[in-house]
């Protein structure tokens, strides 16, 4: 039971810190290609210069990388500076589905960073004339859920010990409980009869002691009375049998 715990306490927490994440990501990455899609909706047709024209003015996005391709999947911007593809053709799922009039959004938390990636179509009167595709590489939000769940770990580890302590105390209490339980049997067992069972406390071992605690009471008792009943029936027949001796001596007188 404590190990099914301790499992879901590793585990809830992070799915459900993870599926928070995922949505926020969703929502800020759509609030950004909308933005794009907003500086390019005026376009009839997409190619490389008016559509570097027409984002030259946006400054922050909150993405890592922004592609926008024509409606062949041809790459007319890409803001990556080195290695840019520009020229190239992009086949990405989500490029593929936007192109198709869809909205494409995927994100991955491989314990290192939240890769998400977006896509949507570019629309002018109707038609599609391209699509903008964002990706995002964050290890601020990995370094937060790792922390979070080296915290986790850290109090799961201390609940253990805590379980674990607690049940060898448990186990050594109930031990000498028993074992003083035993030895108050095994001496009444003897004739011992005005020992007592050195058993303190409310629970059931404790009752049990205090019950025969109180039958060694009793039994005691009986004895006692059994012996004076016994001791009174021997005076008894001494002084009967001592007064017919000395009715028998006078009469032969």
């Amino acid at each position: 039971m404590i190990a099914a715990v301790l499992v879901l306490l590793n585990t809830y927490p992070l799915l459900q810190s993870q599926t928070m994440v995922f949505q926020s990501k969703e929502t800020s990455m759509k609030s950004s290609v909308k933005l794009i899609e907003a500086s390019l909706s005026g376009l009839k047709q997409l190619d490389e210069e008016n559509v570097s024209k027409a984002l030259s003015s946006m400054r922050d996005t909150g993405v890592s990388r922004i592609l926008v391709t024509d409606t062949a999947g041809r790459i007319l911007y890409d803001t990556r500076e080195a290695n840019g593809a520009v020229g190239l053709y992009a086949f990405y799922t989500e490029i593929v589905q936007a192109l198709e009039g869809y909205d494409a959004f995927y994100c991955n938390y491989d314990s290192t960073a939240f890769l998400s990636r977006m896509a949507s179509p570019v629309v002018y009167h109707n038609q599609i004339v391209g699509a903008v595709y964002t990706y995002e590489y964050d290890t601020k939000q990995a370094d937060i859920l790792k922390s979070f769940q080296s915290n986790l770990m850290k109090i799961s580890a201390v609940i253990a010990l805590g379980v674990i302590g607690l049940s060898i105390l448990l186990s050594r209490v109930l031990t000498a409980q028993i074992t003083d339980l035993l030895s108050a049997i095994r001496k009444v067992r003897e004739g011992a009869y005005s020992h007592r069972a050195a058993v303190k406390g409310s629970d059931e071992i404790s009752q049990i002691a205090a019950a025969m605690d109180m039958k060694e009471s009793t039994v005691k008792s009986r004895l006692s009375r059994g012996r004076e009943k016994l001791k009174a029936s021997l005076l008894a027949e001494e002084a009967h049998e001592g007064g017919t001796a000395l009715w028998h001596t006078t009469s032969t007188t």
